[in-house]
């Protein structure tokens, strides 16, 4: 928002009215009559039985397999020298006969990965760089938003916000340059009844900033990553405060990886539960916490296998329910659980599998020289193209850098780019370097790690 020249030379009121203009835009698309009616659909499907569960995933499994195998050019190919009589085929079983797909068969087949039915202006396209560094673009279609957007404010309602309610978001939106120095570090956004708070700059001394913000807004929900909500609760908790507001019922972490002791800590600063929502830009699979503070995989959301790793975890394969348009069938996420005894029944009554652990990303936060400190930086690469893979690293407190596996596709403007996209958020007060590299090293147990900080 804030690299827009309108935005950047207008008062504080008026880029709140251009967030508010852009925020009920965003919500006549993604939450109209369609959305209603998935959202209605989806609070009755949490209370199904496993049967019925099952059964609703045989039935899209069905739908989404034959219809990629005879209108998706990547599908066709796949899946033609397999014979595929879906008249005798019994789903959800039948897709274990299927090839895993991965990133790396994604960003190679492109738009071939696009339903041939559904090409067109109405596709919305997206890029991330995920948890490797390493950029994909993706398709999908307004209702495959409307029900990504539905899920997430059913975790949300779990959380104990209703529509209309206050909420709090700390969640990577660049709405203060990176080189404003003193409060507000914030926006409202009157649309959703929103207190944005800028990520990018958190510091012990602008921390009472924040926490008084906090407390004059009382929110109802917070939505944060676990890096900046987490640095909030740890300068309270060492300054001896706690949250003042009377309204809050839960906060919401995504994004990142919540462990344990950051998810206790949080709590004891707010005085609150801690929800934490596990998704991805694949839309793949879905993992909540409800009410109890346990974690759900959500099987109304989309089809997932658990492939055996090593320590009792097994990597997520999903396939999932919402995106028609460009379906990923058996995609290898990367990403690692530990389920919970397939016996195991939660008190909340939902039928949904139980999920023990989530082990996410680990990237470290940046710490620069005028004390801020920033985790998830992933935002640097979105739609960068001619990047293989990248990695942020941090040796000095007064210097970065990124290291960049580059694909022949990179020039001059690459690099523009990058170096703006990194300064919109790190601001001038560091030196930034970015350096071309044959691979990205990775840790001693092979994981890689898209942030590094060793100050």
């Amino acid at each position: 928002m804030s690299s827009s020249f309108a935005y950047r030379h207008s008062p504080i009121w008026a880029q709140e009215l251009l967030i508010s203009a852009k925020s009920s835009l965003r919500s006549t698309m993604r939450e109209g009559r369609a959305f209603e009616a998935m959202a209605a659909e989806i609070h009755k499907s949490e209370w199904w039985s496993e049967r019925q569960l099952r059964g609703f995933q045989s039935q899209r499994l069905r739908l989404i397999v034959e219809s990629a195998a005879r209108d998706v050019p990547y599908y066709r190919e796949k899946y033609g020298p397999l014979g595929l009589d879906f008249e005798k085929l019994e789903f959800p079983d039948a897709v274990a006969s299927l090839p895993f797909i991965t990133k790396a068969d994604v960003r190679e087949g492109g738009k071939s990965l696009i339903s041939e039915e559904r090409r067109g202006p109405t596709l919305f396209p997206g890029n991330t760089s995920g948890t490797t560094g390493t950029p994909l673009k993706l398709y999908q279609d307004l209702p495959a938003i409307n029900r990504e957007n539905a899920f997430i404010w059913r975790q949300l309602t779990w959380a104990g916000l209703r529509r209309g309610d206050r909420r709090a978001w700390i969640r990577g939106d660049v709405i203060v340059p990176a080189r404003q120095q003193k409060p507000p570090y914030w926006r409202l956004n009157r649309a959703e009844n929103m207190l944005m708070l800028s990520s990018f700059h958190l510091s012990e001394s602008a921390a009472p900033a924040y926490f008084d913000s906090l407390t004059v807004f009382d929110p109802v929900v917070i939505q944060a990553y676990p890096s900046s909500i987490g640095f909030l609760a740890s300068w309270m908790l060492s300054a001896g405060l706690r949250h003042r507001g009377r309204s809050l019922r839960g906060i919401v972490a995504s994004s990142e990886t919540l462990s344990d002791a950051q998810r206790r800590e949080i709590e004891r600063a707010f005085g609150c539960a801690v929800f934490n929502w596990y998704g991805q830009f694949e839309r793949v699979a879905a993992i909540g916490t409800c009410e109890h503070g346990r974690y759900h995989l959500m099987s109304d959301y989309s089809f997932v296998e658990m492939l055996p790793a090593e320590n009792g975890l097994f990597e997520l394969v999903g396939t999932g329910f919402n995106n028609l348009s460009m379906p990923l069938i058996r995609y290898r996420c990367g990403d690692l659980v530990r389920p919970a005894p397939a016996t195991e029944r939660c008190a909340c009554g939902r039928s949904f599998p139980l999920i023990e652990q989530v082990i996410g990303r680990a990237d470290d936060p940046v710490k620069l020289p005028d004390g801020r400190s920033i985790g998830r930086l992933h935002h640097i690469f979105n739609d960068v193209e001619g990047i293989l893979e990248a990695q942020i690293r941090q040796d000095r407190l007064d210097a970065i850098a990124i290291l960049v596996v580059p694909s022949p596709t990179f020039n001059d403007r690459t690099r523009e780019t990058l170096q703006s996209n990194a300064r919109c958020r790190l601001g001038d007060g560091i030196a930034l370097e970015i350096q071309m590299v044959d691979s990205i090293p990775r840790t001693r147990n092979g994981k890689f790690k898209s942030v590094v900080c060793n100050v």
